[in-house]
């Protein structure tokens, strides 16, 4: 019978062992967390990435980078499966987290896969110490919509625009399926709540301007075209309102 040398068992258990990160490997990959997260809030994704990267390689399982990191590689960098790798990541670390369940769900829903995207929005819903639960709400609805249920669409988004007023999003795809359903008066209705509540983001003025040509409202689209170009920040969207500014 083969004996191994009481070294090499040592050797072979510690092969087997997870690292268990050390307090200052730890303290170090909150601190390059942190300066991840300022990076991203500063609009330099690259350094956010590159911070972020720097704190899982000392934590490899610390759930909040490996949610920041997803968000950025699913909406700055348009890389959707490494972003579900890091948010399932994320969700094994900690299996309550609900900002990454609704972030893998964010993922789904972009790729039509709308069944998984809801479980995972339900899911967050069920956690009351969800701080953000209007999101998740909002995106059931957009899921249900894009599935042909518009009914229950319609219901899930007005529920989440009565928890959060202020939640732009949910306005905004209210107006789009009222328009896309042919309910124009809706679609114009819902298209002003999102101007008066994200009255700085030009894409407002430029879908209630489009909404009010439809209904023949040409001077309150002349006013809303107009705001939209001088709201703009991009200026491909500034030369699309001024091109329907001109078209009237």
């Amino acid at each position: 019978m083969l004996r191994l040398h009481p070294a090499w068992l040592l050797a072979l258990a510690l092969m087997g062992c997870k690292h268990v990160p050390t307090e200052q490997e730890r303290s170090g990959a909150e601190i390059h967390y942190e300066i991840g997260l300022q990076a991203q809030q500063m609009g330099n994704v690259q350094e956010a990435y590159k911070e972020l990267q720097k704190s899982l390689e000392l934590d490899p399982d610390y759930p909040e980078a490996h949610n920041a990191i997803g968000i950025l590689l699913h909406l700055a960098f348009n890389r959707p499966e490494e972003a579900v790798a890091h948010y399932q990541k994320a969700l094994e670390a900690r299996p309550d987290f609900s900002e990454a369940k609704t972030n893998l769900a964010n993922v789904y829903l972009a790729q039509a896969r709308y069944d998984e995207a809801i479980k995972l929005y339900e899911s967050a819903l069920n956690d009351m110490l969800y701080a953000t639960p209007y999101i998740a709400q909002g995106n059931i609805g957009w899921a249900l919509y894009k599935k042909g249920e518009t009914a229950r669409a319609v219901q899930s988004i007005k529920a989440a625009v009565t928890t959060n007023p202020g939640f732009c999003l949910g306005y905004k795809n209210l107006g789009i399926i009222y328009d896309e359903t042919g309910n124009l008066s809706e679609a114009c209705r819902y298209f002003g709540h999102y101007r008066e509540a994200c009255p700085e983001v030009a894409d407002a003025y430029l879908r209630e301007g489009a909404c009010q040509v439809k209904l023949g409202k040409m001077e309150e689209a002349r006013q809303s075209f107009t705001a939209c170009e001088a709201k703009a920040k991009s200026q491909a969207l500034k030369d699309d309102c001024r091109r329907l500014l001109e078209a009237l």
